[in-house]
């Protein structure tokens, strides 16, 4: 081959690519354009989720609880907050329900599903060396939040369920 015909392949080549460029059609932007707007809701939600867990621990430390851990991680169960009240056996289990003012309200949705969930959970806790012997409690902080999702009342719901029948 020699270098014309070298030249001429290398053009077409780069022609045909592009001729083959990405250029997408509405329905493909418009596509695009909703992921995003996805992406920017679950980054509210994300945000809306903090705030509730940074009320909820705020509430909990007036009352004179010691928050020991935030979002604790045990296998795929979470715990929200994990805390202790000082000079007690008892170890709090904490889940915080966050939901928009004028909704129902956010401690219904801890249902059966989430109640054995937070006993696996806590099944899980006790089994470690250090809570071994530390007696459980399950609490609910209800958080409803304003448009602008800051909270903007919380309800603690103390001993919301235990574990027996569960």
């Amino acid at each position: 081959m020699d270098k014309t015909t070298k030249k001429s392949t290398r053009a077409r080549i780069n022609q045909d690519h592009a001729q083959t460029q990405f250029n997408p059609t509405q329905e493909q932007r418009a596509t695009k354009r909703a992921c995003r707007l996805s992406v920017e809701k679950s980054n509210a939600r994300m945000n809306s989720g903090k705030n509730a867990e940074a009320a909820a621990a705020e509430l909990l430390e007036t009352k004179g609880y010691n928050i020991i851990a935030r979002n604790l991680r045990l296998g795929h169960l979470e715990i929200d907050l994990l805390a202790t009240v000082p000079n007690t056996n008892l170890l709090i289990v904490v889940e915080v329900k966050a939901r928009r003012s004028g909704t129902h309200a956010p401690e219904l949705r801890v249902d059966w599903r989430k109640q054995r969930h937070l006993i696996l959970a806590a099944q899980l806790l006790l089994a470690r060396r250090m809570f071994h012997g530390k007696q459980i409690q399950f609490d609910v902080v209800a958080v409803e939040m304003d448009q602008l999702q800051k909270p903007q009342s919380v309800r603690h719901i103390q001993r919301a369920f235990d574990a027996s029948h569960k």
